[in-house]
């Protein structure tokens, strides 16, 4: 089912979103135009990848957490719990 029917990288990210934090849980994944073209540990290395790939074309970036981490770090601002 597409949640994200008009977003290609969003829609791609939840396609793959637990494999993802199975394997690369805490790192950054970058999407443009819906394939995933980089991954770092740091949103820094992510991001310097991803625009190499690109050529600076627009991008999605997402820090690889569970929405459960997502939202305690949110609640907690910004602090593990």
């Amino acid at each position: 089912m597409k949640i994200w029917s008009e977003d290609a990288d969003m829609e791609r990210y939840h396609e793959m979103e637990e494999e993802l934090i199975r394997k690369h849980h805490g790192e950054v994944a970058v999407f443009c135009e819906g394939k995933l073209i980089a991954i770092g540990k740091t949103i820094k290395e992510a991001v310097e990848a991803a625009k190499k790939r690109t050529g600076n074309r627009n991008f999605f970036v997402r820090e690889l957490y569970t929405v459960k981490e997502q939202a305690e770090s949110i609640f907690n601002g910004g602090r593990s719990a």
